[in-house]
């Protein structure tokens, strides 16, 4: 990782010296307004106030981070969005290193048991229970397992290219793809009730999902072993933006972005302008739509036609393991409204964070109710499976990132067949605007994925620029 990036940084240096005569200093007076503070934004500045440039970095949110965000306001400092650094994430840890930001093997979340349609299995009797849906040779497979049987099949296991033309070509929906490769209908109905990778399988790429469980399967033995900041993922992009010459502007909604072939202009809600000679929209797309920014016809279409996944979390404070008398290993998977239950020991403590997690469409009746009618309706639903949580389990905090209109969902999706033709278009430069964001990423997803869009914004800028 420490010679990557070396390597990238000689490249970064190479660049810059063949394209000024050898000298570092990129000149004064070339600024760079970057739109958007997650991990992708701050990723960018950083890379371009170290080669010299002027950075300007404006934020909607009164915070950092973007779909990072740790719930500090809550025992055990659960996380509201990106949960885990993976193993492959070598951006993220070399940064978090870099910064000093202490990380840790997660408290490890303990097992799940099973509710099918309203019955409770225990995961060792999940094999042989009756209310087991699975056919005879899936049966001991558990529910959460069931789409890495993909990697059978998986033409992506060697590769990245998981948007490569030639392999779209063949894209189909997964719910038709499943059935094509013999997956079962009951198999397919478990993995559509908690699908993290997409709304629901009839409109989820099989690509894309052969992209995520190659990205799985290409891992082994302790390369599987992920992190988090110790003092919560959030601690990362705060101290990226401590990194950066001028504060981040915090708080500035952008309501357009104007574009010549040789300067840019941002507009911020609140009435101010800045001038720069180019600019990164590291946003997600939902949040990119209501900024009025002079793309063509095409390229905005594109945008506008990717989806973002839907997740609804209920974030609770367990003051003792309730589940324990009942037999039960304290976490749930379940086909009904609940989604997942993750549950996890507080270090150092007798408590426990217990999040419910609710993926795609099924979040849809809950997203149309206000914030109170939301937290009732989940919290009704977890008294009715577990009535002995009520008396030890108190609501923190529910978290929509899909109402959010910084936001709009957790991650992009890509429908059948569309990373093929959208992927490139939505991440090329327009004159001088570039963008960045986890949904620009060529290799990664996640937190790696937009520290990668960053560096590969930065770098085109810098070809433009210098």
């Amino acid at each position: 990782m420490l010679t990557r990036r070396r390597l990238l940084e000689g490249s970064i240096a190479g660049l810059l010296a063949s394209a000024s005569g050898g000298c570092n200093d990129m000149g004064s007076g070339r600024r760079v307004v970057v739109v958007g503070a997650g991990l992708s934004g701050l990723n960018a500045a950083l890379i371009l106030e170290r080669w010299g440039f002027e950075v300007d970095v404006v934020e909607a949110k009164t915070r950092v981070g973007g779909r990072l965000w740790t719930l500090d306001h809550l025992p055990g400092s659960p996380e509201g969005g990106g949960n885990v650094m993976g193993a492959q994430y070598g951006r993220v840890v070399h940064m978090a290193h870099h910064l000093n930001i202490a990380l840790r093997t997660p408290p490890r979340t303990l097992p799940s048991d099973y509710v099918i349609r309203d019955q409770r299995i225990s995961r060792d009797s999940w094999a042989s229970a009756a209310a087991n849906p699975l056919p005879e040779t899936w049966r001991s497979i558990p529910p959460q397992r069931l789409m890495g049987k993909l990697n059978e099949t998986n033409p992506l296991l060697k590769t990245r290219a998981w948007h490569d033309p030639n392999l779209m070509a063949s894209d189909q929906s997964a719910d038709v793809g499943l059935k094509a490769l013999g997956f079962p209908n009951a198999a397919i109905e478990l993995i559509n009730a908690n699908n993290s990778y997409g709304n629901n399988l009839s409109d989820t790429s099989l690509m894309a999902l052969y992209r995520i469980m190659g990205e799985f399967g290409r891992l082994s033995g302790p390369e599987l072993a992920v992190q988090e900041a110790t003092l919560g993922n959030m601690r990362l992009p705060e101290a990226m933006a401590k990194q950066l010459s001028r504060p981040v502007s915090l708080g500035e909604p952008v309501v357009a972005v104007r574009h010549s072939p040789s300067r840019v202009q941002v507009a911020l809600a609140s009435g101010k302008t800045l001038e720069a000679d180019a600019a990164i929209l590291a946003l997600p797309l939902p949040a990119l739509e209501p900024i009025e920014v002079n793309l063509s016809a095409t390229q905005t279409n594109l945008l506008r036609q990717i989806d973002y996944h839907k997740v609804v979390q209920l974030h609770c404070v367990v003051e003792a393991p309730f589940w324990e008398a009942a037999g039960w290993s304290g976490s749930w998977w379940t086909d009904g409204l609940l989604g997942r239950i993750f549950t996890r020991p507080i270090p150092n403590t007798s408590r426990y964070n217990m999040t419910v997690w609710i993926n795609g469409d099924h979040c849809d009746p809950l997203n149309a109710l206000d914030e109170t009618a939301c937290t009732q309706s989940i919290t009704q639903a977890l008294w009715q499976l577990v009535p002995e949580a009520r008396d030890v389990t108190s609501v923190g905090q529910l978290v929509r990132w899909s109402i959010d209109p910084y936001a709009g969902g957790v991650w992009a999706l890509w429908r059948p067949g569309q990373a093929g033709t959208a992927h490139r278009a939505i991440r090329a430069p327009t004159g001088r605007l570039f963008f960045a964001g986890e949904h620009t990423a060529e290799a990664y997803r996640g937190m790696e994925g937009a520290m990668e869009s960053g560096e590969r914004a930065a770098l085109e800028i810098m070809r433009v620029l210098a």
